[in-house]
């Protein structure tokens, strides 16, 4: 964790401002101790990743943060299934949210629910020689979907603000983002109207929320093939949460990708 990432992050208890109770000292960078608020309220960081979830997970979530941490290890293996199963290629596909990209300029990017990175991954791949003007940083419930996240950026040479955090009290500061992302989470969520209002929050006026999660088109219910693939994961049978839109979004627009499986809300603050 570095003094940039603290000066991004507020208390998920008061939202007041966050202070590192040390010295960043001459590598800038703190793997292990604690943040403490204007109010006191005192925070750990971990193998440099600061932990702020707050209220306490309720069962439902936890339920499926204790699936993501055991298959943590293996998530990425497990996700190449789906390319042969819905007939796509899913990192090509994550390429596309560089069509949201500005071309130019700097860029604070959050992923929400950042899984094992790879959107990020997709990101460097369509922007090689750019990377250095974007302002990255990664949320989990996980701690698991963390850690191998972490070591793919380390691997990969790329520098990414990593964060212990709810998506229904998003611990960054209010319009501090040019684009939120978030995939493959939304419809095991128990409380979507608080994420999708927690993800506009973080945006600036004018920024972009692109979410992503299983769905298919309306088309694609109808074939044999859409039947089997609802039957065999229920999760695609999930229709796009548009009655969840905050109020306030603008310019929202709903698409269908990886091979008509996955919807995909982009709305504007």
């Amino acid at each position: 964790m570095n003094e940039p990432h603290l000066n991004a992050l507020k208390c998920s208890k008061c939202g007041k401002k966050l202070l590192f109770n040390g010295a960043f000292g001459a590598q800038s960078e703190v793997e292990e101790g604690e943040i403490v608020c204007e109010r006191g309220h005192i925070w750990s960081i971990n193998d440099g990743i600061p932990s702020l979830v707050h209220p306490p997970i309720n069962e439902k979530d936890a339920k499926w943060i204790a699936e993501y941490d055991e298959m943590a290890d293996n998530y990425d293996e497990l996700v190449k299934q789906y390319d042969e199963w819905l007939g796509v290629d899913m990192m090509k596909e994550r390429e596309n949210f560089s069509h949201f990209v500005p071309n130019e300029g700097p860029v604070n990017i959050i992923d929400v629910s950042i899984g094992t990175g790879a959107n990020f991954i997709a990101l460097q791949n369509q922007f090689k020689n750019q990377m250095s003007r974007f302002n990255l940083h990664g949320m989990d419930l996980s701690t698991g979907m963390l850690k191998v996240s972490k070591a793919k950026f380390i691997e990969n040479k790329l520098s990414v603000s990593l964060t212990h955090g709810s998506v229904y009290n998003i611990p960054y500061q209010t319009s501090f983002f040019d684009i939120v992302v978030h995939s493959g989470g939304l419809n095991t969520f128990s409380d979507i109207p608080g994420a999708l209002n927690e993800m506009l929050r973080i945006t600036h006026s004018g920024g972009t929320i692109i979410v992503v999660d299983e769905g298919l088109s309306p088309r694609k219910r109808e074939t044999e093939e859409g039947k089997e693939i609802m039957k065999a994961n229920t999760l695609f049978a999930a229709r796009p949460p548009l009655k969840h839109i905050p109020v306030g979004a603008k310019d929202v627009e709903v698409t269908y990708v990886m091979n008509e499986t996955f919807y995909q809300i982009v709305f504007k603050k």
